[in-house]
């Protein structure tokens, strides 16, 4: 068996019904939860729930809007926390570093978090994965989680890191490594098991970097071993430490990565070092390492916890890093999602150690995000350049970008490209809103707001979305399946969901059907009609059908219910 076949007792494919051994939700987030919690008539959270402030920097940072949207996401969350009998943790920095920190995280247990970055917490050895707002609220409820056990992408770790080169260059090389490989080995709504004798060089927190790609992989858990447990079957996939070398993902690139001196020299504008996946003491250390006397661009530092910022300030790294003219935000998320400081400005080009650069994720659409990890940071910090080619790079807009065919003659919505919950719903659309709105007609309004200005207009009821694989990766948005449903959009097909959002979906009562079959997407152009017949098993374009994979009993009361809220009211609310 597996490492998550045996925690979760049960093999691959198999549903299971667990308790859950604590809830994580976080400032930006917590807004959807209300309305799921207040239509189950929830009370006090059934399992053991924190809150961690860890989005949003305190009030004093920002001005005009984004500080009163802050003040109000604070007294939301202390009302939250009060009426639900919750812990709040506030200003100890981002929740996937911190927990462990405080010795919230034990071998084996079982966290649901409303953060995408969630499995992170793989590395201290716990089941740590993410959910959508609604599936959080349900677990709030009933302390309980359904959930199908996943195959597993068996990953062995070799060797160990060359100097400056860090556990960020790591996971980005993983990246490259899992999109390479042959479509058995896609990483979409699988488990990650971490082996090898290559794990010993890794600190804890070198080890979350790593896991902290799960996400960004489609993946369900990163799993790491817990003492000696023994091998336990075959390698999939080698990473091989000694030969990762720097490296760098290109702004709008999806999963692409370059080798740093395969990347043609690029002008970058700011940096930033920080997040969940660069903001540990190692990233910083090695960016203060790099960087030198003097930062000759705008450049901020984030750590991601307050223990890190100590640990910073006492090796004297702050210090240097203050007589080179960096700027510092309170530990936590910072620019990450593009909101308030330091969020790009247009046509702005950023070196950043964070995890994600799809269209318009750290400012409008014309800015550009190429993320590195913290060496190559403070090289382009000290030269302003990023990219070690001789030719400069020009990158108009975003490369990879998502396109939209709307329909003519029929109901197909067809998008190309991997579409993340980025390009769904944006973070930040100045003038419109952000993304932990609640209003129905501010979700309406992001929709495809950087991909397709126009979706704002058009009419899409009764409308069925095709996409291609990974649909709906990225970060944790209810409001990436509930604008879609505010549109009246009636199901989404494509060829493979990345599991949080297909989870999420199907708890909002929004048919998401993965369907890999070249036959259906020939078919489903601007002028076909596509049919749902989820109790037959079938999806219909032009007078053919193809089949769909089996639902199981618990998907199938879902849907006949409309979702998890519905389902749990009917059973008479647990």
């Amino acid at each position: 068996m597996t490492r998550i076949e045996r925690w979760l007792g049960a093999p691959a494919g198999a549903e299971v019904d667990r308790a859950v051994d604590l809830i994580v939700t976080d400032d930006w987030t917590t807004p959807a939860l209300e309305a799921p919690l207040a239509a189950l008539g929830t009370t006090r959270a059934a399992a053991p729930t924190v809150l961690v402030h860890d989005h949003t920097q305190p009030p004093a940072a920002y001005a005009g809007a984004d500080r009163d949207r802050v003040e109000a996401l604070l007294a939301l969350s202390g009302a939250f926390a009060a009426r639900f009998g919750i812990e709040v943790i506030d200003g100890l920095g981002i929740q996937h570093h911190v927990l462990s920190e405080l010795g919230r995280i034990r071998p084996g247990m079982l966290v649901l978090g409303n953060d995408s970055h969630t499995p992170t917490l793989g590395a201290y050895g716990a089941i740590a994965i993410a959910a959508q707002p609604t599936t959080i609220a349900a677990a709030m409820h009933t302390g309980r989680i359904v959930l199908r056990v996943p195959a597993t992408l068996r990953i062995a770790v070799a060797g160990r890191l060359a100097p400056r080169v860090t556990a960020r260059d790591a996971a980005l090389s993983l990246r490259a490594l899992v999109r390479a490989a042959a479509p058995a080995l896609r990483a979409t709504g699988k488990a990650l098991e971490f082996v090898g004798d290559g794990l010993a060089s890794l600190s804890a927190a070198e080890r979350a970097v790593i896991a902290n790609v799960t996400p960004e992989l489609a993946a369900v858990a990163a799993t790491f071993p817990i003492g000696d447990e023994g091998d336990h079957g075959p390698v999939d996939l080698v990473l091989d430490l000694e030969a990762v070398r720097p490296t760098v993902a290109p702004a709008g690139r999806g999963g692409d990565v370059a080798a740093l001196a395969d990347f043609a020299r690029t002008r970058v504008d700011r940096v930033f070092v920080g997040t969940c996946a660069g903001g540990t003491f190692e990233e910083i250390a090695a960016f203060a390492d790099a960087l030198g006397d003097r930062a000759a661009v705008p450049t901020l530092v984030v750590p991601a916890t307050a223990a890190v910022e100590a640990r910073l300030r006492r090796a004297g790294v702050l210090d240097r890093l203050e007589a080179a003219g960096v700027a510092f935000l309170a530990p936590g998320c910072g620019p990450c999602f593009g909101f308030g400081v330091g969020r790009l400005a247009d046509g702005e080009v950023a070196a950043a150690t964070g995890n994600r650069n799809g269209v318009g994720r750290m400012g409008p659409p014309t800015s550009q995000v190429h993320l590195v990890a913290g060496a190559t940071a403070g090289v382009a910090a000290r030269t302003g350049w990023l990219g070690e080619g001789a030719a400069a790079e020009t990158v108009a807009g975003a490369a990879g970008a998502v396109t939209v065919a709307w329909p003519r003659a029929g109901n197909v919505v067809r998008l190309h490209g991997t579409v993340t919950t980025d390009d769904l719903t944006p973070s930040v659309v100045p003038g419109v809103g952000t993304s932990n709105d609640r209003d129905p007609a501010v979700l309406r309004r992001l929709l495809l707001a950087h991909v397709a200005p126009e979706a704002a207009t058009r009419d899409l009821r009764g409308t069925v979305v095709v996409a291609d694989h990974d649909f709906g990766l990225g970060s944790n948005r209810a409001s990436a399946v509930r604008a879609l449903r505010h549109a009246g959009v009636v199901a989404v097909v494509a060829r493979s969901v990345a599991p949080l959002y297909a989870a999420g979906a199907r708890d909002e009562g929004l048919p998401v059907i993965e369907l890999d079959d070249d036959a259906f997407y020939l078919a489903a152009g601007p002028d076909a009609v596509v049919a749902i017949d989820l109790e037959a098993g079938f999806v219909r374009v032009d007078g053919r059908a193809f089949g769909v994979p089996p639902a199981s009993a618990y998907e199938r009361a879902l849907r006949a219910a409309g979702g998890v809220v519905a389902y749990l009211r009917a059973a008479g609310g647990s």
